[in-house]
């Protein structure tokens, strides 16, 4: 018995000798040496892209991200170029005249400890005391050649730095991040994330804060979660990430979809109501058949057909025949409209007339839509639908049962398809309207 806890004892005594030498491996240089080390390494890092860094700046765990570059010198001093329509007016601003420094505090800090007229500008109070509540000190939580990732000493936001592209002019950068958020978080798109086996709608992504909702259940009406983001060249990065994913964010751009970095895919939301925000806040979508064979080469069958032959139709004398989706009157009439505005020649004048015709919309278990043909809505359209067979053709090919396909998986504000097995229409969002 005594045999057995004297092993028992020595086994403690073994374990205990163990973790003491764990601890003197990890706590085996001073504290000022760790400090000193730690302030090396940032450094090293900071200095060693010889394109400088693009920076993706959260001012606060609430705002949108901004793009800046930022130029880091042995000297101390530091450049840093904004263009955005918040701080700069969507002008290119540049300030090389001020100071960084690489501090220890419970861990490295980088400090731009001298005012920077680009950086500064989110952190100055303003007359309010508060201003755009940005930070201008920010913990070093990792500096790593490829990315460091900073966290503002005040006000939280997370920051990232990337090194900039070989062979890119700063302003060049700055075009190219804002023609990515444009195009793909801009008139009213909605997306859809999958994580694993879960879907959500991302909305009001224009504003760089997207609100998610999960795939049937309603939005959230009192403080919901936002999550700030900022786009990249190649996509967009957020302040944390969605969900429990807080550390995913990442988002690439791959034609298809925008894909996380631990897996997240987002791409094209619910099309049908896509559609319908379309033609019911004035937004519509348009043709015009003078480009039938540009735009609307992916148009099919008895559409293109019917465009084709009515802008050759001699009696008809079409210039050009623009196809719209118009103001809803649904509230007032059971239906919405479907504009035709017609441009003719008439004695070597140019004359425009407008036809607008009564059709209904219903959608059918969210999947595609039904359009019916109602009855013209004025005495325009119910001359030209009457006397012109191609006028009438026209009008009917846009009366079925149609699926929804994006054009671009997306961005499909920017056109989607309608199917219906024996027309294929291109739909355009209102950033295409002239």
């Amino acid at each position: 018995m005594k045999t057995k806890y004297l092993f028992i004892g020595l086994a403690l005594a073994s374990l205990m000798c163990a973790c003491s030498r764990d601890e003197d491996s990890l706590f085996d240089k001073p504290a000022a040496i760790r400090a000193q080390e730690a302030i090396e390494h940032a450094n090293e890092v900071l200095l060693g892209s010889p394109t400088g860094w693009e920076m993706l700046y959260f001012a606060n765990t609430e705002s949108r991200g901004y793009n800046l570059v930022l130029d880091f010198h042995p000297n101390g001093s530091v450049k840093i170029s904004a263009k955005n329509d918040l701080t700069t007016k969507n002008k290119l601003m540049t300030d090389s005249n001020s100071i960084w420094v690489v501090t220890y505090d419970y861990g490295p800090i980088l400090s731009f400890n001298t005012f920077n007229n680009v950086l500064h500008a989110w952190s100055d109070p303003e007359p309010d005391g508060d201003g755009l509540l940005g930070d201008y000190e920010f913990l070093i939580l990792r500096a790593e050649p490829e990315q460091v990732i900073l966290k503002g000493k005040k006000h939280s936001g997370y920051t990232i730095l990337r090194p900039m592209p070989a062979d890119m002019e700063e302003e060049e950068y700055f075009d190219a991040c804002n023609a990515m958020f444009s195009k793909y978080f801009g008139g009213g798109n909605i997306m859809t994330l999958q994580q694993d086996t879960n879907l959500f709608y991302l909305h009001d992504g224009s504003t760089g804060l997207f609100n998610i909702t999960k795939v049937g259940e309603k939005a959230a009406t009192v403080d919901p979660v936002l999550y700030p983001i900022c786009p990249t060249l190649d996509g967009f990065m957020m302040s944390y990430g969605f969900n429990g994913m807080k550390d995913e964010r990442l988002f690439k751009y791959d034609s298809i979809c925008f894909r996380g970095e631990q897996g997240s895919i987002i791409s094209a939301g619910n099309l049908y109501a896509l559609f319908m925000t379309y033609i019911d806040v004035n937004k519509g979508w348009t043709a015009n058949l003078d480009s039938c064979e540009g735009e609307f080469a992916d148009a099919t069958t008895a559409f293109k057909e019917a465009l084709v032959t009515l802008t050759k139709d001699n009696n008809a004398k079409l210039n050009s025949v623009a196809i719209t989706y118009h103001d809803s009157i649904n509230y007032y009439e059971g239906g919405y409209l479907l504009r035709l505005k017609y441009e003719y020649k008439d004695k070597k004048k140019k004359t425009s007339l407008t036809a607008d015709y009564l059709i209904d919309v219903k959608s059918n278990n969210n999947e595609n839509i039904e359009i019916t043909y109602l009855r013209p809505h004025n005495a325009t359209a119910e001359t030209w639908y009457n006397q012109l067979p191609e006028m009438a053709t026209l009008v009917n090919t846009v009366m079925s049962t149609f699926t929804l396909e994006a054009v671009d998986p997306i961005n499909p504000v920017e056109a989607l398809k309608m199917i219906d097995g024996k027309s294929t229409i291109v739909v355009r969002g209102a950033t295409n309207l002239k």
